[in-house]
């Protein structure tokens, strides 16, 4: 069999290719052109919202799936799907878990209830639409302005009604790891290597827990749901078994790191500080924690990394910034 990876030289994409090499599976990767391919792949320069492009690929590759990281609007999506109808055996969207209710209360935009503790892969999916559209449109040549349009849930749905293939949905935690942009672990690193006795945080922030996963762990992961025979037609939550609150992984890091420092807890409204304004207009009643048991269970998924392996890169990764 073939996986073609569309965005296969990204943060995720870049180890969900090196993965599929190492599982010894013929892998394509298809890019825009601006970095490296991992060796033993084939290279297949592309514009991802051009479906005969990427129906090109499939052929030029001989892939029977498709492993799709940069599916984020239905403009970009539903075109492609109606393309690769009847020409693939499994489409794999790589999903998020902001499609789930409790994203919608974290971002105060209605208050779900019940809150629920642990989303399973049937947990109540948000009501409202496009989570990070702003009041004010951003303007055509913004480079963000796809955000506008962005949703899962709607491509979640297309592609479980597409005809002519099976769909695999993987609904990703936040992940961290080398190269992430996001730098979600931040907060606790860098105050740590830049030797401070202490550091503050908001105190509904130390106790919010929310599912994270190290990127070669997830990219093991989403390769697993592409090969794996039982995985057609379903959808899978990804991400670490154990759901630490943030204070406990900053003790983690603090302990990999050797810091002596204090955490000290501030209410709120006393807060302060780049972490503090970032959480001000967070619901942190409402966690991410995710229910990942299924795919561990049906495919039999595991992490490939020691987890001081992943604190190790991660803190390394963050210093070298």
């Amino acid at each position: 069999m073939g996986v073609l990876v569309l965005g296969g030289t990204g943060f995720i994409g870049g180890p969900v290719v090196a993965r599929l090499l190492a599982d010894g599976v013929e892998t394509g990767a298809a890019h825009h052109g601006a970095r490296e391919v991992a060796a033993g792949a084939a290279s297949l320069v592309l514009d991802r919202r051009d479906p005969a492009a990427v129906l090109a690929a499939v052929r030029e590759l001989g892939a029977d799936t498709v492993v799709d990281l940069i599916a984020y609007t239905a403009a970009d999506t539903l075109p492609l799907l109606d393309a690769l109808s009847g020409r693939i055996a499994r489409y794999v969207l790589v999903s998020s878990v902001d499609v789930y209710r409790n994203y919608e209360g974290l971002h105060r935009k209605g208050r779900p209830t019940p809150i629920w503790d642990r989303l399973a892969e049937d947990a109540p999916l948000r009501d409202s639409r496009f989570p990070y559209r702003l009041a004010r449109p951003r303007a055509a040549g913004d480079p963000q302005a796809w955000m506008d349009h962005y949703d899962k849930i709607p491509l979640e749905e297309a592609a479980r009604t597409t005809a002519g293939l099976e769909a695999t949905i993987l609904r990703l935690p936040m992940v961290f790891g080398p190269g992430d942009r996001q730098r979600r672990f931040s907060w606790a690193i860098r105050p740590m290597v830049q030797g401070r006795p202490r550091f503050v945080i908001p105190h509904p922030w130390a106790g919010w827990r929310a599912t994270f996963g190290y990127v070669d762990d997830v990219a093991a992961g989403i390769a697993l749901a592409a090969v794996h025979p039982r995985a057609g037609g379903e959808t899978f939550n990804l991400g670490r078994a154990n759901t630490p609150t943030n204070l406990a992984w900053a003790a983690t890091f603090a302990e990999h790191l050797g810091w002596p420092g204090e955490i000290q807890l501030a209410h709120p409204d006393v807060a302060r500080g780049a972490l503090a304004k970032a959480v001000s207009g967070l619901d942190l009643g409402y966690p991410l924690f995710v229910d990942n048991a299924k795919i561990r269970r049906r495919l039999g998924y595991a992490e490939v990394t020691d987890f001081d392996e992943a604190l190790a890169r991660t803190a390394a990764d963050e210093m070298g910034r």
